[in-house]
Order: structure tokens, then C-alpha cells, then sequence
């Protein structure tokens, strides 16, 4: 992929992007080094909060976001899942503060407005009460602090289309198909919808898009899959048309699902995970207030 990759070295501290006021009251863990794609670039983990089996609570900055204050995401180890519970540093630290030392539940939408995961659980609640509009304004507001969130991202597919936006959910099934595992589940009804779908202007020059038909979206338990193939072109695409966040959010995906394989086909395609992350380092260089890890 890209050719600096090889000359780019491991993270060592943390001030490649933007630091909430109370990070000192955390004990972040400044000698993290990313060795596998889960979890993901933009992941720091901190012991607060931390049950002791392998999961712990961490700084994550939504790719293309890094600007931005970071949120705070909880690792699944067992399910390799990323839940985006508090919207802030200082909204942990108040749930954590409240837990005396114990695991903080997840907030409420009360108790954290912009809680990414507080309203994609609001929004499931309105789509079973048909409050379809609620819903949709619940969802875009999740996915405006987590643009990669993907369970998210599916839901609100579903919504447009019910809406009649048809245009716009094109658009997000599409989000939704690029978007990582680790942040929810793999987007097969949008894209079944898609292939049923002739004409899309405003995608034309989408990878993804054109290459649709030939996606399935099923992984493992198989000796070749084609996926990988599309993605590569993919994402090259991507890096060519400057479209960097597009390209740096099909690589988390690439690299989490190929990361899931055996070993075995993992050499097949040429996959080696410690190379692999490097490239994904040098790739989010290319980010307005990249790199997602510092060289």
C-alpha cells in the first residue's frame, strides 16, 4: 500500500492529537504500542475502570476527528468489540467518580447527551415505537461524534429507506459496508439492498459502489474470499482520489477482519499484522490532524 509505511516507527507517547483537560486523572498507558488491528489506530487504553479480564476502558479519536476531544470506548476482548459508551473524558470521570471505584455503567442519555452508544440504544426505543423522525435525528447525532460507528450507521440505513431518502441511504450503506467490526455488525442487508440498486450519481466514483456485486460480506471457514481483493482496490482507490478518511476507515476493517483468519490464510494473502499496522500508521498521515499514531 503505501510506500513510506516501512520508514514509520511505533507510537511512544501521546501527543499526536488532542488531549482532554483532565488527562491527568487517568493513568493512560503511555507505552502502548500498536501490534494487531484491534484495537484499532486511536485507541489508548487507561486502567480506570478496568475489570482485570483483558478489557479496560480507553481514550478513542474517531478517524478523521482527531482534532476533536477524544471519546471514551470500552473493549469487548472476547467478541472483539469497541462500545463507544461516554462522549467525553470528564463524562467518564463523573460515572467513574459516581461507581466508587467500581465499574461505571453506561450512561444515560440524561446523563451523557452525546454519549454515542446512549443514543443508538434511544434511537432502537423510537424505532419500535415508530418514531421513525426521532430515531433518525437520534442516529445522526451518534454518528456526528462517531462517524464510524457502524451498528449505527445500519440502523439509520433502514430508517432513510423507510423515509423514502433513498439517495442518502445509499450513501450511508455504503458507510456502513466500510465501516469496522469492531463498532457493530457487518452490513449484509444494505448490501444485498445495493445490488438491487442501477443508479446512484452521487456514488459513481465510489469503489465500493462499482464493485457490489461481486461482495458477499462472509468471513472465515473458507480457503480464498474475494472481499479482500475488492477492498485492497478499494482503498488504493481511495488513497488516489485524497479521499484519506474513507481509506483509513476500510483499512481498520480490512485489517480487523483479515486479522480474524487463520494463520494460514493470512499467508496466503500476504497479510503480516505488525507490516500491516504500519501501513495504516502512514496512511492516517495523510489526515488533516493525522497521523492516528504518532511516527
Amino acid at each position: 500500500m503505501d510506500p513510506d509505511a516501512a520508514n514509520l516507527k511505533q507510537p511512544s507517547s501521546l501527543n499526536f492529537m488532542f488531549l482532554p483537560p483532565q488527562v491527568s486523572e487517568i493513568s493512560v498507558d503511555c507505552e502502548w504500542r500498536y501490534k494487531t488491528p484491534y484495537p484499532q489506530l486511536g485507541f489508548r487504553p487507561f486502567t480506570e475502570g478496568a475489570l482485570g479480564n483483558g478489557d479496560s476502558f480507553g481514550l478513542y479519536w474517531p478517524i478523521g476527528l482527531e482534532a476533536r476531544e477524544p471519546l471514551v470506548v470500552e473493549t469487548w476482548h472476547d467478541s472483539w468489540q469497541i462500545q463507544p459508551t461516554y462522549s467525553s473524558l470528564s463524562s467518564f470521570l463523573d460515572a467513574f467518580k459516581d461507581a466508587e471505584d467500581e465499574y461505571p455503567e453506561p450512561p444515560s442519555l440524561e446523563e451523557d447527551a452525546r454519549s454515542p452508544r446512549a443514543l443508538f440504544f434511544e434511537a432502537k426505543q423510537r424505532v419500535q415505537s415508530q418514531a421513525v423522525d426521532d430515531a433518525v435525528a437520534l442516529l445522526e447525532q451518534a454518528l456526528d461524534v462517531l462517524p464510524e460507528y457502524t451498528d449505527a450507521l445500519c440502523l439509520l440505513w433502514a430508517q432513510y429507506v423507510r423515509q423514502g431518502r433513498i439517495d442518502e441511504a445509499r450513501v450511508v450503506a455504503v458507510k456502513a459496508i466500510i465501516a469496522p467490526p469492531s463498532f457493530g455488525q457487518r452490513a449484509t442487508k444494505q448490501l444485498r439492498w445495493l445490488q438491487g440498486q442501477d443508479d446512484a450519481p452521487q456514488l459513481a466514483d465510489d469503489p465500493i459502489w462499482q464493485a457490489r456485486a461481486d461482495l458477499k460480506l462472509s468471513y472465515g471457514g473458507a480457503k480464498t474470499n474475494g472481499d479482500y481483493a475488492i477492498y485492497r482496490t478499494a482503498i488504493q482507490a481511495y488513497l488516489s482520489a485524497s479521499r484519506f478518511i474513507e481509506a483509513c476507515t476500510l483499512m481498520q476493517t480490512y485489517g480487523e477482519l483479515m486479522h480474524a483468519e487463520t494463520v494460514s490464510f493470512q499467508e496466503r494473502e500476504g497479510f503480516v499484522r505488525l507490516d500491516y499496522v504500519t501501513e495504516q500508521i502512514a496512511a492516517s498521515g495523510k489526515l488533516p490532524n493525522g497521523p492516528r499514531a504518532e511516527p
